[in-house]
């Protein structure tokens, strides 16, 4: 017997195609640099609350073509950032980090949050993004260190470009963490403080104590820091 097709379905099905088709015209326009510019973004803010997961994706997704403009749909991307789909979270926090640091004392604290995802991908964007607001950032200092004191090779080390990109505020966390009992821990944070230069001259005494650390990559570590902070006048 031949089964009868559900009209509610094909109904259903074609929405769904018309809010994708929609969504990649919207998409298509912004990189072609015609996005008439506020109607796109107020689009794509609403279509981050859509039923469908694609939808939510490619919405978060074209958002992050619009840069700073993106800013009035900041709080619909806060949202998403604690959307149920991985994808969208992470392209949510992407978009974010687009905006720019306009976006930093609204989205910090949830980006920071984020660092501690279930999803790494999303973690590790969340960790990332935070390095676009450079100083702005420094709250999430302690998040960031604990990116540094559990996290996997991969983790730390976008952590720890982040870090970078906030400049001399960190130069206290990572000081306290060259006594960390992991040494690649303590390694991690002497490349740090050397990479801050001139900036990290209160790490002199910490880094000069490593001199004698256990663990060779430790002890070259410290040696290189201390060369690339200017001696002390």
């Amino acid at each position: 017997m031949t089964s009868v097709p559900d009209p509610s379905s094909a109904t259903d099905w074609l929405q769904r195609r018309r809010r994708l088709d929609s969504l990649l015209r919207l998409q298509a326009a912004v990189m072609i640099g015609d996005p008439g510019q506020h109607e796109a973004i107020r689009l794509l803010a609403e279509a981050l609350s859509d039923a469908e997961a694609d939808v939510r994706e490619l919405a978060a997704a074209a958002l992050s073509e619009f840069g700073a403009e993106g800013r009035i749909a900041l709080p619909e991307l806060i949202r998403a950032v604690q959307d149920e789909n991985p994808v969208v979270r992470r392209r949510a926090i992407r978009a974010i980090g687009f905006i720019g640091p306009e976006a930093a004392d609204d989205a910090l604290s949830i980006l920071a949050a984020s660092t501690e995802d279930l999803d790494d991908g999303v973690a590790l964007q969340a960790i990332a993004t935070l390095g676009d607001f450079g100083s702005l950032a420094s709250s999430a200092i302690p998040a960031l260190m604990s990116a540094i004191w559990t996290g996997d090779v991969r983790r730390r080390a976008v952590a720890g470009a982040t870090l970078s990109r906030i400049g001399p505020a960190v130069v206290p966390f990572l000081v306290q963490s060259l006594s960390h009992p992991a040494p690649e821990v303590r390694a991690k944070c002497a490349h740090l403080l050397g990479s801050l230069g001139a900036s990290a001259q209160e790490a002199r005494p910490a880094l000069e104590l490593l001199l004698n650390d256990r663990d060779d990559a430790t002890r070259d570590a410290a040696g290189q820091a201390l060369r690339l902070i200017e001696p002390v006048k």
